[in-house]
């Protein structure tokens, strides 16, 4: 779990400070996940599941000028490879979430969205509205999808536990 933690966090910032130089290392490190890790290869799912959510919610943030990238308006490869590497969080260092509703929507509403809010800092991200309405706006889509990615981890990788 903790591994999980700071492997992530490695992942997160060199993503977001060096970009696309980065992905050869955090694809290494994803893999390194998924082979040692990773508790099945339901997990290998739901990290293609929420990866494809991610990139999906993202893109629309893109499309309608809440977010802007120096490569041509569209989202970059180094932020896809976050959703995925992001993704691998859910069954370890994330866990502590799992069958808790309202610390799933206070973690993702107030605190996930501040991970936009240092990209921005970080001159990754540009944001179209104010901090404080691109803040707001992250923290409703971030609550749902909190509660969204532990009620599909709890469909595709817990259901090996209920059948056992």
């Amino acid at each position: 779990m903790l591994i999980n933690l700071i492997g992530f966090n490695l992942v997160w910032f060199g993503l977001v400070y060096w970009g696309n130089f980065f992905i050869p290392l955090s694809l290494l490190l994803l893999i390194t996940h998924i082979f040692f890790i990773a508790q099945s290869s339901r997990e290998l799912q739901l990290i293609l599941v929420i990866t494809f959510i991610g990139i999906f919610v993202d893109s629309l943030l893109v499309n309608f000028n809440v977010f802007s990238f120096d490569n041509n308006g569209h989202m970059p490869f180094w932020l896809m490879v976050l959703w995925a590497c992001f993704a691998a969080t859910l069954c370890h260092s994330l866990r502590f979430l799992t069958n808790r509703i309202v610390l799933q929507l206070l973690v993702g509403g107030l605190l996930a969205p501040l991970s936009y809010i240092a990209g921005y800092k970080l001159q990754a991200v540009d944001f179209c509205q104010s901090i404080i309405s691109t803040y707001l706006l992250l923290s409703a889509i971030w609550a749902v999808l909190f509660v969204l990615f532990f009620y599909l981890k709890d469909r595709l990788v817990n259901v090996e536990i209920r059948h056992v």
